[in-house]
C-alpha cells in the first residue's frame, strides 16, 4: 500500500501536525509514505523521510499540478490524501487526467463548503471517494452541504503526548514571565486568526482580572492578527498582566504554567490545544463552537459558554477560580479525556479506511 500526501500550507497549524503524525505512523507501520508539501511551508522544514517540498502558487497552479502529476507517475500511490482544501483541487485534476487513485480529503474546519460552485464541485463529486471529518459537527456540516452521509467518516484528530516535560524549562519560563507561587495563570495555546476570536478571550480575561487580581493571561502562538490582537490588549485594564509568547516550540512546558486552559473560538473543527490541555491535567473553559463540545463536556472535564458571550466566559472563569474541589475533578476527568485521542488511535482508523478504500476496488 502507497499513500501519497498532500498539504499546501505554510503555516504549522494543527492540520499540517496532523499530516505528519499520520505519514510517521504509517512509516512506523511499515506502509510507504511521502508528504508533498508547500514548499515554503514550515512543515517541509521538518526533517523527516518522504517530505517532497514543491513550490505552491495557488490551486490554478499549472506547475504545482505538473509536478504533482510527474510525482504520481513516479510513485503510483494507491491513495492520495489531501489534508487542506487547496491541495484538493489539484488533486482532482491529477486523478481526472492521469492515473487511477483513491482520492481522500480531510475536513478539518466547521464552515460550509457551498461557498461557491467550484467548492461545491470540489466536494461532490464521484472522483473524491472519501471526505473525512475530525469531528461529528463537520460531518453533520458536510452532509448538510450535500455529501452522501457513507462518504463521510469520523477520524478524530490525535495528540503525541510527550513521554516527559522539561521542567528546567518549565521554570526558566517562570522565571521570565515573573510569575510566582502565588500568581494564577490562565492560558491559551492557539494561532492568532479570526476564528480564534481572542478578543472575546481578552474581554472576558479583563473582567475576570478585575475581580482577582494577582493573575496573568499567556497566549502562546503567532498569527495573522497578531499585531491587531496586542493592539486592543493595551486597551484594557489588565493589560500589564498580558503576555504574548509569539511562536513556542515548547507548548506542553507552557501549559504546565497554566492554572486554567482557555479556548474562545467563534469556529473550530475539533481543537488538539484542548487534548494537549487535557494531557496535562488542566481543566478547560471554552465555547460551544463546531466540534469543541465533543471535548469539553460542560462540568465534567470542564465549563462552555456561547461562542462571543464575554459575560458567561468571564462568570466560567470566576467559577472554577473559587472552587478547588471543582477544578481538580475536571483535571481528572480531562486527562482520562484526553487518552482516548492519541495519534496512534488516530494512525490505526486511518490504515482501516485504506484497507476498506482498497478491497472495494
Amino acid at each position: 500500500m502507497k499513500i501519497l500526501h498532500i498539504d499546501t500550507g505554510k503555516e504549522w497549524r494543527g492540520g499540517q501536525r496532523q499530516a505528519l503524525f499520520l505519514h510517521e505512523g504509517l512509516l512506523e507501520y511499515g506502509i510507504e509514505s511521502i508528504i508533498v508539501c508547500n514548499a515554503h511551508g514550515q512543515l517541509c522544514r521538518k526533517n523527516i523521510n518522504g517530505i517532497v517540498p514543491v513550490t505552491f502558487k495557488g490551486e490554478a497552479d499549472l506547475s504545482f499540478l505538473s509536478e504533482l502529476k510527474r510525482i504520481i507517475k513516479e510513485f503510483q500511490p494507491d491513495i492520495v490524501h489531501t489534508h487542506d482544501a487547496h491541495s484538493l483541487t489539484p488533486a482532482l485534476f491529477a486523478k481526472v487526467t492521469g492515473r487511477s487513485f483513491r482520492l481522500i480529503n480531510t475536513r478539518r474546519v466547521d464552515f460550509s463548503i457551498n461557498k461557491g460552485f467550484i467548492s461545491r464541485k470540489k466536494y461532490n463529486n464521484d472522483k473524491v471517494d472519501r471526505v473525512v471529518a475530525i469531528s461529528e459537527a463537520i460531518k453533520d456540516m458536510l452532509i448538510k452541504d450535500g455529501v452522501k452521509p457513507e462518504k463521510v467518516p469520523v477520524i478524530n484528530s490525535g495528540v503525541r503526548f510527550p513521554n516527559s516535560i522539561n521542567y528546567s524549562k518549565v521554570l526558566e519560563l517562570r522565571e521570565k514571565y515573573e510569575i510566582t507561587p502565588e500568581t494564577y495563570i490562565v492560558g491559551c495555546v492557539a494561532n492568532i486568526a479570526d476564528h480564534k476570536d481572542h478578543k472575546v478571550l481578552l474581554s472576558a480575561y479583563d473582567k475576570f482580572y478585575r475581580v482577582v487580581g494577582g493573575t496573568k493571561l499567556i497566549l502562546v502562538g503567532d498569527g495573522p492578527l497578531m499585531e491587531e490582537i496586542r493592539e486592543f490588549s493595551e486597551t484594557l485594564e489588565s493589560r500589564s498582566s498580558i503576555i504574548f509568547t509569539g511562536y513556542s516550540d515548547y507548548v506542553y512546558e507552557h501549559i504546565a504554567l497554566f492554572d486554567i486552559f482557555c479556548m474562545s473560538s467563534k469556529t473550530e473543527g475539533l481543537c488538539t490545544s484542548i487534548i494537549d490541555a487535557f494531557f496535562m491535567g488542566r481543566p478547560v473553559i471554552a465555547t460551544r463552537a463546531g466540534g469543541i463540545p465533543e471535548l469539553v463536556k460542560h462540568k465534567f472535564n470542564g465549563l462552555l459558554s456561547d461562542v462571543g458571550d464575554i459575560d458567561e466566559f468571564a462568570e466560567n472563569l470566576l467559577e472554577i477560580y473559587d472552587d478547588m474541589p471543582m477544578e481538580n475533578k475536571f483535571s481528572a476527568n480531562g486527562y482520562h479525556t484526553a487518552l482516548k485521542f492519541s495519534d496512534g488511535g488516530m494512525v490505526s482508523k486511518y490504515i482501516n479506511l485504506y484497507k476498506e478504500l482498497l478491497s472495494g476496488r
